[in-house]
């Protein structure tokens, strides 16, 4: 279980809005100043703030701190998905296309929308899965 820290922004009958703050490792990194990924984290502006919906029975007052949990598998699972699907696709689509395709551009257009679809497979798989009890967060104690 991966468990992570978070505030309660609010709570509304079972459903609690919580936050959660990533941690970064460029903060203890002696390499901060000189690394593109803290640069580009800066650029960005991205703190690492997370935001979920949770359901829980224990009543939850704003402000409080909590501590949520997501089961390692689905994150596994994820990765999976988002990393290996669109590289089998590319390499499926790569393969179809130099067996039916003789010019060039016309093989990389249809390498180029096989890659897109997969994107828009994965997308519209994760909103339905994401609503299953195995990709939803879970509260696991009030700190």
């Amino acid at each position: 279980m991966l468990k992570e820290t978070a505030i309660v922004l609010e709570y509304q009958s079972g459903k609690a809005k919580v936050k959660c703050q990533s941690q970064s490792a460029c903060g203890a990194c002696a390499a901060q100043h000189t690394c593109g990924a803290s640069a580009l984290s800066e650029l960005t502006g991205e703190k690492g703030e997370h935001i979920f919906w949770i359901t829980t029975i224990t009543p939850l007052k704003v402000g409080q701190l909590v501590e949520i949990g997501l089961e390692e598998r689905s994150l596994i699972f994820s990765a999976l998905v988002v990393y290996i699907a669109p590289l089998f696709t590319i390499l499926l689509s790569t393969v179809i296309a130099e067996k039916l395709f003789s010019h060039e551009l016309i093989s990389a257009l249809f390498i180029f929308s096989c890659t897109a679809l997969s994107f828009l497979a994965i997308h519209t798989y994760s909103k339905k899965f994401s609503k299953t009890r195995h990709y939803q967060p879970i509260l696991l104690k009030v700190l």
